[in-house]
């Protein structure tokens, strides 16, 4: 369920509905959009969606689908195959059955109402894809869909290339064709970017200094900068007998200058952020002023030092090991570890390789502590309420054991008036502020830079209910062109 893995599929397939992406669209609340369902409804006890398909979609003109209409069937038919294996089945697991009525009609019918089964259905994630393929044993080599682009060479590590589907449902694509090159060295993708070899490049500037170095070379440069709405926890593992006493957690959060950070290592372009979005919780982005942050994210090393006493501890040494997806990454545990030292605390490890770090924190078996714990992605509230903090939940990396953070997130679950379920949020968010399960940390802007000759394309990817950044071109390429 990879950014990446899922970055090709979406260019050849659609999904079922939408989630507005582009210029137009606003980062902070993502709506969601008619795709190959021209509208939907709900029924009023929750229990059955109804959605109406788009007409005169059509399969791309390549067997063994020769260009056949697209049918309720088709949608019902992929969506069961997610329902029932690999990695998707927990968006599913509150449905009863999925039905096409007639060859314009799907019928989803729930088992127990829940608030979020849409979001995820436009997602990335859940493209809708031919039976043929499943049949032939084809998926995993071939994309035929109903989509702007039609895939037509793959180089494993090299490149993907595509042409534009003459036949597309939703508009004319402006662009003929389009290009990914793999290349994970960052100076390699950087050169090719400044020298105009390509439109657009993953990860070419962490920071304003990284911006001003490349302006210098490519003055008219487009640069786009994503608010941060969602942080990345600095992480406990809760299992860890270390870790359980809340005056320990509480102590090591006010001792983390968290403005320091924003200077050090985001050069004053930064905020600080809890791990779920505040957007869900508030109306105005919270601050540790206000109060909305809890009691113990602002930076108190004479009060943190009071704490680690009252706990019990002292000569305190904890074990951490982070990836670094980023250069901040690593300037961000430095300071940590300076941080720390001056109320007598000591960091010790860092940097791990991807696929050890991952293995730990995905797999749930972080040994101690990481500065650079992220959040499981996802794109409905129930992601951030549940899945990441119920305590039977596989994507609660943290192992938060709370039973009434439990309680809550059930209830969150199957509440389905906004304002009630708001206020649950609420008092969960204050829940984990208080207990310092997962503190509040500095978080930068993320920039993206793009050609100046690039049109119609935008990432907006941190806001709640699209994560996907970068790897949303499936949904913005048809309305992408070159203005060169």
């Amino acid at each position: 369920a990879s950014g990446g893995t899922v970055t090709v599929p979406n260019m050849t397939y659609n999904r079922l509905i939408g989630i507005a992406r582009g210029p137009d669209a606003d980062v902070f609340q993502p709506a969601l959009e008619p795709e190959l369902a021209k509208s939907w409804e709900r029924s009023p006890d929750g229990m059955t969606f109804t959605f109406k398909m788009t007409p005169g979609v059509k399969w791309q003109n390549l067997p063994p689908l020769n260009g056949r209409p697209f049918v309720a069937a088709d949608a019902a038919y992929a969506m069961s195959r997610y329902a029932n294996d690999g990695v998707h089945r927990s968006y599913y697991v509150n449905v009863d059955s999925i039905t096409a009525p007639d060859d314009a009609t799907l019928k989803v019918t729930m088992k127990k109402p829940v608030a979020d089964f849409m979001w995820p259905l436009g997602s990335n994630k859940q493209t809708i894809f031919p039976k043929e393929l499943v049949d032939s044993g084809e998926i995993t080599k071939k994309a035929i869909g109903t989509g702007p682009m039609i895939m037509k060479e793959m180089t494993p590590g090299t490149r993907v290339t595509f042409a534009a589907n003459p036949d597309y449902w939703e508009r004319k694509v402006l662009l003929d064709g389009f290009e990914f090159r793999i290349q994970p060295d960052h100076s390699a993708r950087l050169a090719a970017f400044r020298a105009g070899q390509v439109d657009y490049a993953y990860s070419v500037a962490d920071t304003l200094s990284d911006i001003k170095k490349l302006e210098a070379t490519n003055p008219n440069i487009q640069v786009n900068m994503i608010p941060s709405v969602l942080g990345v926890a600095f992480a406990f593992n809760l299992a860890n007998p270390k870790f359980q006493d809340e005056r320990l957690r509480q102590g090591l959060s006010l001792a983390i200058n968290r403005e320091a950070m924003i200077q050090i290592v985001f050069e004053d372009l930064g905020r600080v952020a809890a791990t779920a979005p505040w957007t869900y919780v508030f109306d105005n982005e919270p601050t540790i002023q206000g109060g909305e942050m809890g009691p113990w994210t602002r930076y108190d090393p004479k009060e943190a030092r009071r704490l680690l006493d009252a706990a019990g501890v002292s000569n305190f040494s904890m074990s951490n090991v982070y990836y670094a997806y980023t250069e901040a990454a690593n300037r961000w545990s430095q300071v940590l570890v300076d941080q720390f030292r001056d109320v007598g605390v000591t960091m010790t490890g860092g940097k791990a390789d991807y696929t050890e770090f991952n293995s730990q924190w995905i797999g749930r078996k972080l040994p101690e502590v990481s500065s650079y714990g992220w959040a499981t992605s996802g794109f409905d509230a129930d992601n951030w309420f549940y899945n990441q903090v119920h305590s039977k939940s596989q994507g609660n990396r943290w192992n938060i054991t709370d039973s009434q953070l439990d309680q809550w997130a059930e209830l969150q679950q199957v509440e389905l008036n906004p304002e009630a379920r708001k206020a649950i949020w609420r008092k969960m968010w204050d829940r984990e502020m208080q207990m310092a399960y997962r503190p509040p940390m500095a978080v930068g802007l993320t920039f993206q830079v793009y050609q100046p000759w690039l049109r119609g394309i935008r990432w907006t990817g941190t806001s709640p209910g699209d994560n996907s950044s970068y790897y949303s071109w499936g949904s913005q390429v048809a309305h992408g062109w070159l203005d060169k």
